[in-house]
């Protein structure tokens, strides 16, 4: 009997520490994976701001708008390869929200890339490049949001695959609470997500076709 309750207390303190051990080797790597992203966020930030000194610096000059583009396009690309990856690291995160944070950082990331698009649209009138953003729910809970979301993204990615130099893919998150966003959110009246927004124009909330957004996003700028 004593030897019984012996080997009990020994299976217990044994389980308590292996648990401990393992839950401070994932706050390790959890933390590991924050120190890293935070380095890329750093990066972004570095290049956006001479992206942004450098627009000012075009608009009073006689560059061409293809310079303009090729940067913009180029800027966009960067920062949505990085996004995907970050979505990886989001699926096995759950012991900190430290990446839920820099999450939010790349989203106004995008925003403010989507703005200098914007800007860079007015001056050169592109008629044959086109935004795409997607607003999507952050950690989508239920299945049938999940669900709807992952047709979307595979949807966006044909569609960027097939039209790498037209198409801007600017994915943003609509559900962190981010003033600048939700203000966004009001001014196009998009009030579910997931959502496109096409050239500033048209909202689609319902799954397209590949074919059906083929069209609505090369017929955008010609109406």
């Amino acid at each position: 009997m004593v030897n019984s309750k012996h080997a009990f207390w020994q299976a217990l303190l044994f389980t308590i520490f292996i648990f401990v051990i393992g839950l401070m080797v994932g706050l390790f790597i959890e933390n590991m994976r924050a120190t890293n992203f935070e380095g890329q966020v750093s990066s972004s930030e570095t290049a956006l701001l001479d992206e942004q000194i450098r627009n000012n610096i075009i608009s009073d000059s006689n560059l061409s708008c293809d310079i303009i583009l090729n940067s913009t396009f180029s800027f966009a690309d960067r920062i949505y390869g990085q996004a995907q990856s970050l979505e990886k690291y989001d699926s096995v995160s759950q012991l900190s929200d430290s990446l839920r944070e820099i999450h939010k950082r790349y989203d106004l990331l995008r925003i403010l890339l989507w703005n200098e698009m914007q800007n860079s649209q007015k001056r050169c009138k592109y008629q044959n490049v086109h935004t795409v953003v997607y607003f999507f729910n952050y950690n989508a809970g239920d299945l049938k949001t999940k669900s709807v979301q992952s047709a979307f993204s595979h949807l966006l990615t044909d569609l960027k695959n097939k039209y790498p130099d037209n198409v801007i893919l600017i994915p943003v998150a609509s559900n962190l609470n981010i003033g600048s966003i939700n203000l966004i959110l009001n001014k196009y009246n998009i009030s579910t997500s997931p959502a496109l927004l096409i050239d500033d124009k048209k909202v689609i909330s319902d799954l397209p076709s590949f074919q059906e957004l083929e069209h609505i996003v090369l017929q955008s700028n010609k109406e």
